[in-house]
C-alpha cells in the first residue's frame, strides 16, 4: 500500500505524441489503468490523506516516549551596589571601630542552563487510546485510497470497453456500407441491361444512403468514446487511440458464496467503516481517561553562573526528581457526556456496517447475475451472427444468379449487421459485468 501511495504522490509526466501530428497511440488496458492511477487528482488527494494519517500515528506514538528538553537563558540586571558594614569591638556596635566588612555587588550577568526529562508513567489510557485512534484512522485512510482506486479502475475499464464497442459498431457499419454500395452497383448494371426494373435501383440507392448515415453516426460514437477515455486518462482529447486489447471472455469459476465472503472481508467500504468503529472505540477510551488518575515522572538539573564559561562569582547547581499524580475530582459532567457521545457514535457506525454489508451483498449478487445473463446472451449472439452471415451469403448467391431479389439481399444484410452489433454488445456486457464483479468483490476474481 505504501508503495502505491508513493507512486501516486510522485509527479509522473506521461509524454503523449503531439496532437498536431495526429499520430495514433497504441494503448493497452494495462497502460490505460497505469496512466489513470498516476494522473488522477482524486487519487492523489487520497494518497496524501494516507501520508497525513501516517504522520498523525507517528505523533501519537511519540507520546509514549521520554521527552527531553534543554533550556538556556541570559539575564542582564542593573549594576549592584557595594555594601560596607563597620565592625566594632563593642557588642552594641559602638566605637572603637576596628575594621569594615565589605560585601561586593552581585554580578549583573546571570547565565542559567536547565536540562529536563519527562516521562508519563500512566495516563489513564489517554495515550494508548490516542495511538489506537491514529492506527484506526490510518486503516480508514488506506481503505479510502483503495476505494477511490477501484472506482478509477472500473471507470477506465468501462470507458475502454465502450470504445471497443463503438469501434465494433463502426466496423459493422462499414461492412453494411460496402455491401450496400455493391448492391447498388449490381442494380444499376441490371437496370441498364433491362434485366431489373428501375425500382430496384432506387431501392438500392436508399439502402446505400441509409448505410452511409449509419456509418456517420457510428464514426461520431467512436470519436465521443475516444474523447471520454482520453479525459479519464488526463490526455489531450484529440489524441487518436489504437486499442490492441480486444474483448476477452474470461469465465468466472468461483462460486457466488465464496465471492460474497471475500467481498465482506476485502471491500474497501466495509474495511473503512470497521476502521471508523475502531476509532470510535478508541474515542470511548480516550473520553474515559479524563476521569482516571495520571502519574508522571520528571527530572531536572539546573546550572546557574555569573559567567558563561568557568566558575563565576555566583555559581550554583541543583537537581530534582518529581513524581506527580493528577486526578480530576469534578468537571461538571463533561467526561461523562464525552463518553456518552463516543458510545453513541460507535452504535451509529455499527448500524452503518450492517447497511454496508447489505450493499456489498447486493452488488456481488447482481454482478454475478449480470455475468450469467451476459454469458448466455453471448452464446446466443454468436449463433445468431453465424446464421445471419450464412443467410447473407445465400442471398448474395441467389441475387447474383438472378433468382433472388434485391429486397432479400437488403434484408439479409440488415440482419447480418444487427447480429454483428449484437455480438459486440454481448461481449461488452460480459466484460463490464466482470469488471463490476471485481469492483464488488474488491479484488480480481477467477
Amino acid at each position: 500500500m505504501l508503495g502505491m501511495v508513493l507512486l501516486v504522490v510522485e509527479l509522473i509526466t506521461f509524454i503523449a505524441p503531439a496532437s498536431a501530428q495526429a499520430q495514433p497511440t497504441a494503448l493497452t488496458q494495462t497502460q490505460a489503468l497505469t496512466i489513470a492511477l498516476q494522473q488522477n487528482p482524486q487519487l492523489r488527494v487520497a494518497a496524501f490523506e494516507v501520508l497525513v494519517a501516517r504522520a498523525q500515528l507517528a505523533q501519537a506514538r511519540a507520546g509514549t516516549a521520554v521527552q527531553a528538553s534543554v533550556q538556556g537563558s541570559y539575564t542582564r540586571t542593573q549594576d549592584g551596589v557595594v555594601t560596607t558594614i563597620p565592625v566594632s569591638q563593642q557588642p552594641t556596635g559602638g566605637p572603637p571601630i576596628v575594621g569594615y566588612l565589605i560585601i561586593p555587588a552581585a554580578s549583573s550577568n546571570i547565565y542559567d542552563a536547565r536540562f529536563v526529562l519527562q516521562y508519563p508513567l500512566y495516563s489513564g489510557g489517554r495515550i494508548e487510546a490516542q495511538v489506537a485512534m491514529a492506527e484506526a484512522n490510518l486503516r480508514g485512510a488506506d481503505a479510502t485510497f483503495e476505494r477511490v482506486k477501484q472506482q478509477i479502475v472500473f471507470g477506465v475499464r468501462q470507458a475502454y470497453f465502450s470504445l471497443l464497442l463503438a469501434q465494433a459498431g463502426l466496423r459493422a457499419a462499414e461492412h453494411s456500407t460496402a455491401q450496400a454500395n455493391e448492391i447498388l452497383r449490381v442494380a444499376k448494371a441490371r437496370v441498364a441491361t433491362g434485366v431489373s426494373p428501375r425500382f430496384d435501383q432506387v431501392q438500392a440507392e436508399v439502402t446505400a444512403a441509409t448505410a452511409q448515415q449509419t456509418q456517420v453516426r457510428a464514426r461520431n460514437t467512436v470519436a465521443q468514446a475516444m474523447q471520454g477515455l482520453n479525459a479519464l486518462l488526463n490526455m489531450s482529447l484529440e489524441t487518436p487511440l489504437i486499442l490492441p486489447d480486444q474483448f476477452a471472455m474470461i469465465p468466472v469459476a468461483t462460486p457466488t458464496d465464496r465471492l460474497l465472503a471475500r467481498a465482506l472481508e476485502l471491500r474497501s467500504e466495509v474495511v473503512e467503516v470497521r476502521a471508523r468503529q475502531a476509532a470510535a472505540q478508541a474515542a470511548i477510551e480516550l473520553a474515559e481517561s479524563g476521569g482516571r488518575l495520571n502519574f508522571g515522572l520528571s527530572g531536572m538539573y539546573d546550572y546557574g553562573n555569573s559567567g558563561p564559561f568557568g566558575p563565576g562569582a555566583d555559581l550554583s547547581s541543583k537537581w530534582s526528581v518529581t513524581l506527580a499524580a493528577t486526578l480530576t475530582m469534578t468537571d461538571g459532567g463533561l467526561t461523562r457526556e464525552r463518553v456518552t457521545e463516543a458510545r453513541q457514535r460507535l452504535e451509529q457506525l455499527k448500524a452503518l456496517e450492517v447497511q454496508q454489508r447489505q450493499t456489498v451483498e447486493l452488488d456481488v449478487r447482481q454482478a454475478s447475475l449480470n455475468i450469467q445473463s451476459a454469458r448466455e446472451e453471448l452464446v446466443g449472439a454468436g449463433a445468431l451472427m453465424a446464421q445471419a452471415a450464412e443467410a447473407l451469403r445465400l442471398a448474395n448467391v441467389r441475387f447474383a444468379a438472378g433468382v433472388g431479389t434485391n429486397l432479400e439481399v437488403v434484408s439479409a444484410q440488415t440482419a447480418s449487421s444487427q447480429a454483428e452489433v449484437a455480438k459486440a454488445q454481448a461481449e461488452f456486457n460480459y466484460s463490464v459485468a466482470r469488471a463490476a464483479l471485481e469492483r464488488a468483490v474488491g479484488e480480481a476474481v477467477q
